[in-house]
């Protein structure tokens, strides 16, 4: 018997078992409204419209409260909110996060629309605002970090316009925060990785300055893979650098930033340490990109410290997992389980686990919301549409291929059998905001 053969055997026989819990649900987005009247007025001004509405992101912080994000795609009400503990005939009521007057149109120190968002190693939580409306900018894009205790304030940075569109065509790019990476016990370095999934191009600042790269070979979608193939309906999604990861300690010298465009069935990597010194015009950048072809788009993917990633793409709606201790091959990867239902979209998974460690501590979830349906208007909200789904790692990934082993460290990622795609010179420098 092959490896395949065995792998086969032992995920027909794991799936019966395996299954993800539903932690949330909504048929469609409602809020804890502070009265009638407010959300009346809403309505009559064309200002809350739950057809219009969608989830994207979310995060659970330290004292339990779980956020979701509603990216102000139309003039909708807070694009960042609580899941309070009130629900109504959609499902769960959003409360605006910090509070509602962080939230309106007309308020350029507050929050305009949220894509994404990420908690840090020091519990911080961290968002880039886009200052869009649709397509229309409102505000100056910025990027804000909270305190999870108090919900202050610890960073406002306003992000230079020229950094937040493609440098060739001014009118496309919407930017979001994609990795966070931190060093030392207090935080006190901290990297973050903006990512403009519209304009093609990944922002990074430092805590200091701030610089934009472009690359239409690794941060573009690619021109055949924008057709999205989810549950029998197509969309088409031109959508670039999305899925960011940061390889954990123990299995690569080097660190990496593992990357991709959502519309690509490729995956690619460049080093924290080119990244970093990519603030400065005439250094150089090494991207990478993996020899494993994925058999569709990945919608969503999340990498644990112990090394495995769980990913779930879009025409095939599977679980699957990699562990980084190996090479990225298809002898390697697994499928976990099935759900043609539940894991309609999944646009964004989290590693819950705060700050234990070790892979039985290890929680993923998953948010999946439709957005094969949302986009041409087919959504039936009379039935679930929207959910977060969890799972324990070490039972994802037990008996499969992905399970961590004892392993020796590489020295690079061509180990992974990623290979060097092209070296370019940095033609950009940073600013400070």
């Amino acid at each position: 018997m092959n490896l395949i053969q065995t792998v086969l055997l032992t995920y027909a026989g794991w799936t019966l078992a395996v299954e993800l819990e539903i932690l949330y649900e909504w048929k469609y987005i409602d809020y804890v409204w502070q009265n009638d009247a407010q959300k009346q007025e809403a309505i009559e001004n064309e200002e809350y419209n739950y057809t219009r509405i969608i989830p994207v992101d979310f995060v659970k912080i330290p004292d339990d409260r779980v956020l979701v994000t509603t990216p102000r795609l139309s003039n909708n009400p807070a694009s960042l909110s609580t899941i309070s503990n009130q629900t109504g005939d959609g499902g769960p009521l959003l409360e605006p996060y910090p509070n509602w007057d962080w939230h309106t149109s007309t308020n350029c120190t507050g929050i305009t629309s949220v894509s994404r968002v990420f908690l840090d190693d020091c519990d911080r939580l961290w968002i880039v605002d886009s200052g869009k409306i649709g397509d229309v900018s409102i505000c100056p894009a910025k990027i804000i970090a909270f305190n999870t205790t108090t919900d202050e304030v610890l960073e406002h940075v306003i992000i230079p316009y020229e950094l937040t569109h493609n440098s060739v065509n001014i009118s496309n790019g919407r930017l979001e925060i994609q990795a966070i990476e931190t060093h030392g016990d207090s935080c006190s370095t901290t990297w973050l990785y903006i990512g403009d999934p519209i304009g093609y191009g990944l922002v990074i600042w430092n805590g200091s300055t701030i610089w934009r790269l472009e690359n239409d070979n690794v941060y573009a979608p690619n021109p055949t893979e924008t057709l999205f193939s989810v549950a029998g309906e197509n969309v088409t999604l031109n959508i670039g650098i999305s899925n960011l990861d940061i390889t954990p300690s123990g299995f690569i010298e080097q660190d990496y930033l593992l990357f991709g465009p959502l519309a690509s069935k490729n995956a690619y990597a460049a080093s924290l340490d080119d990244l970093h010194k990519s603030n400065t015009a005439g250094n150089m950048i090494t991207y990478y990109k993996s020899d494993h072809t994925f058999p569709s788009q990945l919608l969503s993917r999340i990498l644990f410290k112990s090394g495995a990633l769980i990913v779930v793409s879009a025409s095939r709606l599977f679980l699957s997992c990699w562990n980084i201790q190996y090479p990225l091959v298809a002898n390697y990867t697994a499928e976990i389980l099935e759900d043609d239902n539940d894991l309609q979209f999944a646009s964004a998974a989290k590693d819950i686990s705060g700050s234990q460690t070790g892979l039985e501590n290890e929680q993923y979830w998953v948010l999946t919301n439709r957005l094969q349906k949302f986009i041409p208007g087919t959504m039936d909200f009379g039935e679930v549409n929207f959910r977060i789904l969890s799972g324990n790692v070490t039972v994802l990934v037990n008996g499969t291929v992905c399970e961590p082993k004892s392993h020796n460290v590489s020295s690079g990622i061509e180990e992974k059998l990623f290979f060097e795609l092209e070296t370019v010179t940095v033609n950009t420098s940073a600013i400070s905001p």
